[in-house]
């Protein structure tokens, strides 16, 4: 193409040129004339070679990013979940707006007593004593009879592990619906040796009086292999209802306002007269219920075993 335009140019001169020498009168300026007509053509075809030209720089690519869409896949589980049991009570107030996946434990079922209680190796009175419970001492209760009279516990003496109390002088705290009843066989028989027996025998020893309070004298015959070596005393007045209570390592007794009689022990096979708890009233005339506990060692510890009496200064 190129080629062909040339041509046309050389064609187009060279008939301006012809027309200048034929025609006449044809103005001076004619080459004017021609030339810019010339130049014009030349323009065009510069601005034609221009455009065919290939460019001279690399065009700039721009690129453009297309967003490839992930499809997310499933995590593998890598742990074995631990499944926690409930408990009946946990459950029964899951409707209740708490937490069904908290576990409760039942609470620990204790048993006190208001009076020293002994605690036998079955449930009634036939049974052997295996110890005493004392006022304020806690105990661990296990089960319990199939009449709820007596309570198995755990026995704070030493020697037979458990034991059965009788259930009249006895508080129980805790759930005690949780308490399994627990029937003895007809002849129980311990698995550990059992203690050996403690034998006393109570008497009225007397009234005392000294600037206004009176007590009761009380004798303690020790029929036991073992001493006797601290002591407690409840004695309540059946006519007033007034309660009173003493205890104490050793024995002691008092003959009016005179000097205190004291015995550190009451050994086998002896005897002592000891004051009871004090009153602030003349007891003469009233009857008194006592409870009588003696031990083998000090602090009331040991063995020890507990009688009831009748007193009447």
């Amino acid at each position: 193409m190129l080629r062909s335009r040339r041509f046309q140019i050389s064609f187009v001169m060279l008939l301006l040129a012809s027309f200048a020498c034929i025609v006449p009168g044809m103005p001076a300026d004619v080459d004017t004339v021609s030339t810019a007509a010339a130049e014009t053509v030349i323009a065009d075809l510069t601005s034609e070679a221009a455009q065919v030209l290939p460019p001279t720089t690399a065009p700039t690519l721009t690129p453009t990013f297309t967003p490839t869409l992930i499809r997310p896949t499933q995590r593998p589980m890598t742990e074995t979940p631990t499944l926690i049991p409930i408990s009946a009570s946990a459950s029964a107030t899951a409707g209740s707006g708490t937490d069904p996946s908290i576990t409760t434990t039942p609470e620990e079922v204790i048993l006190t007593v208001s009076r020293p209680t002994n605690c036998r190796i079955g449930p009634g009175r036939d049974y052997d004593i295996a110890g005493t419970l004392l006022v304020d001492e806690e105990a661990e209760v296990l089960g319990r009879d199939s009449t709820g009279e007596y309570w198995y516990i755990r026995n704070p003496d030493p020697g037979v592990e458990f034991c059965w109390v009788w259930g009249e002088y006895a508080t129980v705290t805790g759930m005690v619906t949780f308490v399994t009843v627990f029937t003895p066989p007809p002849t129980f028989t311990p698995t550990l040796t059992p203690l050996p027996s403690l034998e006393f025998k109570l008497r009225s020893g007397g009234m005392d009086t000294c600037d206004g309070i009176w007590w009761v004298r009380v004798e303690v015959s020790n029929f036991s292999e073992y001493a006797f070596k601290s002591m407690k005393i409840e004695m309540q007045d059946k006519e007033t209802g007034v309660y009173r209570v003493t205890s104490s390592n050793g024995f002691a007794s008092r003959k009016s306002c005179g000097a205190y009689n004291v015995a550190d022990a009451i050994i086998p096979n002896a005897s002592f007269i000891f004051d009871g708890p004090k009153f602030d009233y003349n007891l003469r005339g009233n009857t008194l219920k006592g409870f009588v506990t003696l031990c083998t060692e000090t602090e009331l510890k040991g063995i020890c075993t507990t009688r009831e009496g009748s007193f009447t200064p």
